[in-house]
């Protein structure tokens, strides 16, 4: 192959978003992912598309349920112990960011990324042919008792500053608002800006067919090295070597790994999550709209075709350690008391690794020591939201344009430096 200009690696959402985005700027692109479309995290996902997806998982409601996030007691959290001694570095930095000054902080920096991110959405949906399973319903976040709900003043309070429309509504509105739910719960929050995708997964294929239809070389395999040279970087996989100007690194949670022979130390970590299809009863209403439990730690999303998507919470292991069921099936056990629920339609869990930084931010900027390296990566949990308008950005980068959202609060040193606490 001929020297490209600019070879991106990663194949999920942000890495596919790039690697079009370049395309449209004229460039010369081949993007290169080891893997199916179906075992990205960006498959994975509840799907939702939301302006209010501002906070961190640090942030200062952490330090009460700190102990019971560390026995697993807390069904939002599973932590395999002999893991964190090989994230220490992402833990410093995690309690650094868990502090009320900091949480603001985050949120005013993503506010301007998650706000671009539906028109971006709507953008590649037209371009993909998927605009089908885009839908503009709302999401709301459940709260089994006023207690709860009062401990979600903050993030409310927040949310209002930065302009993001939220609704409350009570038990028995929720009834009305949302049938399919049979738990009672004592509030809600409705984000009615909320959009989301019935089917991520094939918003996620299209984009590779489109890819390959706008001339982009689609290549298959594991990056093995990236080689800095006098006039731009040699990039080897697993099926040959290629010569490019430029490279993206949106590898997900494998980007730190293939960042480290180039010295690059990130505190990062794999946050892992799992989901598992069911169907609804037959006397049940459709659920309309994805919804947060915030008692049981998880989500519910329709996607479709009378199915739900069960997501488990966070679990903090190796990225390749065996897969441990027992969080999504807690999750299961608490959506059959939300919804009526049918038998599983997935043989097994699904199970993917979401990119995770500590202050809940992604890196998105210039590699500080090698010109020519762009790197785009730890988006954690709304990394298919914001992919899109990421993919722009990155274009802006990879072309010298003035980048359409501000990207200082997201530049890669931060996680390289020794956090304060």
């Amino acid at each position: 192959m001929e020297e490209l200009d600019i070879v991106v690696v990663g194949g999920g959402m942000v890495g596919l978003a790039s690697a079009l985005a370049l395309g449209e700027r004229g460039l010369s692109v081949a993007l290169v992912d080891p893997g199916e479309a179906r075992a990205r995290t960006s498959y994975g996902n509840a799907g939702v598309l939301s302006r209010g997806s501002i906070f961190p998982m640090a942030g200062p409601a952490l330090w009460p349920k700190l102990p019971a996030y560390l026995r697993n007691a807390d069904s939002a959290l599973r932590v395999r112990h002999a893991h964190l001694f090989r994230v220490v570095p992402w833990g410093l930095h995690f309690l650094a960011a868990a502090r009320e000054s900091r949480w603001r902080r985050a949120a005013a920096a993503l506010v301007p990324l998650t706000t671009a991110a539906y028109p971006a959405h709507e953008r590649l949906a037209e371009r993909a042919g998927t605009r089908a399973c885009l839908r503009r319903s709302g999401w709301l976040k459940l709260y089994r008792t006023e207690a709860a709900f009062a401990g979600a003043a903050l993030e409310r309070t927040i949310l209002a500053e930065h302009g993001v429309s939220l609704e409350i509504v009570d038990g028995a509105g929720l009834r009305d608002l949302e049938p399919a739910l049979v738990r009672p719960y004592a509030r809600a929050m409705l984000l009615p800006e909320t959009a989301a995708l019935s089917e991520p997964g094939a918003l996620v294929e299209a984009c590779e067919r489109l890819f390959a239809e706008t001339g982009g070389h689609y290549l298959r395999g594991a990056v093995t090295a990236l080689v800095p040279e006098a006039d731009g970087w040699r990039v080897a996989y697993a099926g040959g070597t290629l010569r490019a100007r430029q490279v993206v690194v949106a590898a997900g949670a494998a980007s730190a790994e293939i960042l480290r022979p180039l010295g690059y130390r990130f505190a990062f970590a794999a946050e892992r999550g799992y989901h598992r299809h069911y169907a609804l009863h037959p006397d049940s209403p459709p659920l309309t709209r994805p919804v947060l439990d915030t008692g049981a730690g998880s989500i519910i999303a329709p996607m479709g075709e009378g199915r739900v998507r069960v997501l488990s919470g966070v679990e903090l292991n190796a990225r390749h350690a065996a897969p441990d069921h027992r969080q999504i099936e807690a999750a299961a056990r608490e959506a059959a008391g939300t919804l009526r629920l049918g038998g599983p339609l997935d043989n097994q869990p699904w199970m993917g690794s979401r990119p995770s930084t500590p202050d809940g931010m992604p890196v998105i900027g210039r590699a500080p020591r090698h010109p020519g390296l762009i790197l785009a990566f730890g988006h954690g949990h709304i990394g298919l939201s914001t992919g899109p308008i990421t993919g722009q950005l990155v274009a802006d980068l990879a072309t010298g344009a003035e980048p359409a959202v501000p990207l200082a609060p997201f530049a890669p040193d931060r996680l390289l430096r020794r956090p304060r606490l």
